[in-house]
């Protein structure tokens, strides 16, 4: 019998109209492409194959393929989507530096080891998980469950440590703030609530180092210029700082008896870049221009380093106001990835947006700079078992025409991080159309928000009409990853917002109708919300 390529649950995944717009981007969707090769092959001889990616502690996460024979006319085409396919399990689903194929064509194996070979970013990126290793398996090695990507805590991800302070002890104090603190390549986002999850103040900043001869002066910038990790380290700190001295400010709270007036009891970390187990995988994007061996030793548990920095500088900018207990040692702290933030905050209101329905799933990205996701069931589940770093995720073969926006890190075009509702697609979509490149972090800031100013013309509906195509096109081409079919997506982020990002969502909305998810909207508390759910993961550490 034929391996089965698509589960039941999968949606009917083909090429969305953008209105005439997909010629903006020269990429040929996977799923399109897919569908024509199973069309072509129906009553043909295929090769059959398993794509294995090795995951600790868990069974290999397993992709089924099938491709045209050797000598096929259509062979090339179907490598071209095995090899967008791996990239995507490997780097985008599970995360992985452990592949290996189930295939009875010495070929097609020597043909994906020869594309690993012609892509050494691609392997370098790998290696963060491990040493790269690429090899044939058995078909007894296939696990019985296809594209396993099991629910988990919603806590997953990030495990918080265990609360040490006793009851008596955090009592005695007038308030209990835990700290949330959300990181991206563009800016640096904290949220403080307390002990009853109400929030008491959030603070935004870009990165920026102090200007030379005037230490109080700050130079904005792109994070990935800064060589030393101390310097990024600094920019979470005193964000952190900053967001506690608003919530004491709040509060009202006053120096008590006992000679502190809160106690900070949590701090939880959203982290854009890849995130195992609650430890941070390699070099962080923000982080790019850092040296890795010197950087070790802070991004080992970067969590711990910022409420170090936050315990050290504590007397000189707040005095005695905020105590933190055994030098941070009773703070519960958790490390997640920046989408599975984005879904812990999006689970709070999936009930409230898909009912009663126990098999209600919904995907929450954040739609920054570059892309991030999560996925959550009814009832808070996290999605596990990859690293669900969906930016990654190669969403089409490139075409003879039209522009191909390239990952900056993998090498590889045709990537969702470049196409699909982020900045990033917003100034390829730009350029693609004849203007100018934009590459300045404040230029950007600077001309997105003067586009969303912009009167609905026909220029800004067309923009962000094609923006919400390929968003919706994003979601089709990760469902086919998914053993469930998703029902709920929300969007957060700089382009969700104004008029013209209902636009993008609209678009979004009604293309993902006609596949079955039913449910598209914005984000609740867009700009915080990764931050919030940080700091209330971290207060039911504590609290519950």
């Amino acid at each position: 019998a034929r391996i089965a390529t698509a589960d039941a649950v999968a949606v009917d995944a083909v090429a969305v109209d953008c209105g005439g717009g997909m010629a903006d981007f020269g990429v040929e969707p996977l799923s399109a492409v897919a569908s024509e090769l199973r069309q072509a092959l129906a009553t043909e001889e295929v090769e059959e194959l398993v794509l294995l990616a090795d995951r600790p502690g868990a069974v290999p996460y397993a992709l089924p393929l099938e491709l045209p024979p050797p000598g096929h006319a259509l062979r090339e085409r179907g490598l071209a989507l095995l090899w967008a396919r791996t990239v995507t399990v490997a780097a985008a689903i599970v995360g992985t530096s452990r592949l290996r194929l189930v295939t009875k064509c010495d070929e097609t194996f020597e043909r994906l080891k020869a594309d690993f070979d012609a892509h050494p970013k691609v392997t370098s990126h790998l290696e963060q998980y491990g040493v790269f290793s690429f090899t044939r398996a058995l078909p007894e090695d296939v696990p019985a469950e296809l594209r396993a990507m099991p629910f988990q805590s919603a806590r997953g991800g990030g495990v918080a440590d265990e609360p040490l302070l006793g009851t008596n002890e955090a009592a005695s104090l007038e308030k209990r703030f835990y700290l949330g603190v959300d990181y991206g390549r563009s800016d640096v986002k904290c949220a403080v609530v307390d002990e009853s999850g109400k929030e008491l103040s959030t603070y935004v900043t870009r990165w920026w180092r102090a200007v030379e001869q005037a230490a109080e002066e700050r130079e904005y910038l792109d994070p990935a210029i800064l060589t030393s990790i101390d310097e990024p380290l600094r920019c979470l700190g005193e964000a952190a700082l900053e967001v506690i001295r608003l919530a004491l400010d709040a509060a009202g709270t006053e120096v008590g008896a006992n000679g502190a007036a809160a106690r900070l009891c949590g701090l939880g970390l959203s982290a854009a870049g890849c995130v195992r187990d609650g430890r941070l995988c390699g070099l962080p994007p923000a982080f790019g221009g850092c040296d890795p061996s010197a950087s070790a030793g802070v991004l080992d548990r970067l969590e711990h380093s910022v409420l170090g920095y936050v315990v050290k500088h504590l007397p000189e900018r707040l005095g005695s106001r905020l105590a933190v207990a055994d030098g941070g040692g009773d703070c519960a702290t958790m490390l997640v990835n920046d989408g599975d933030a984005s879904a812990m905050w999006g689970s709070m209101g999936l009930c409230a947006a898909e009912g009663q329905d126990a098999d209600a799933i919904g995907l929450y990205l954040s739609c920054g700079t570059g892309l991030a996701g999560g996925i959550v069931r009814q009832g808070g589940g996290v999605c596990g078992g990859g690293v669900l770093e969906v930016g990654k995720l190669v969403m089409g073969l490139p075409m003879a025409s039209g522009s191909v926006p390239q990952h900056d890190t993998l090498g590889v075009a045709g990537v969702a991080q470049g196409m699909a509702g982020t900045q990033r697609s917003f100034f390829n979509l730009l350029a693609a159309r004849g203007g100018e490149r934009i590459e300045g972090k404040a230029e950007q800031r600077a001309a997105i928000v003067a586009m969303q100013k912009r009167p609905l013309d026909d220029e800004v509906c067309s923009i962000f009409s094609t923006l919400g195509g390929w968003l919706a096109q994003f979601v089709l081409e990760l469902s086919e990853y998914l053993p469930f079919k998703l029902t709920h997506v929300e969007a957060g982020g700089k382009l969700t917002d104004a008029a013209s990002g209902e636009i993008m969502l609209t678009k979004a909305r009604d293309a993902l109708k006609k596949h079955g998810i039913s449910n598209v909207r914005r984000a609740d508390e867009s700009e915080f919300g990764q931050a919030l759910a940080l700091a209330k993961a971290v207060r039911s550490a504590k609290e519950d």
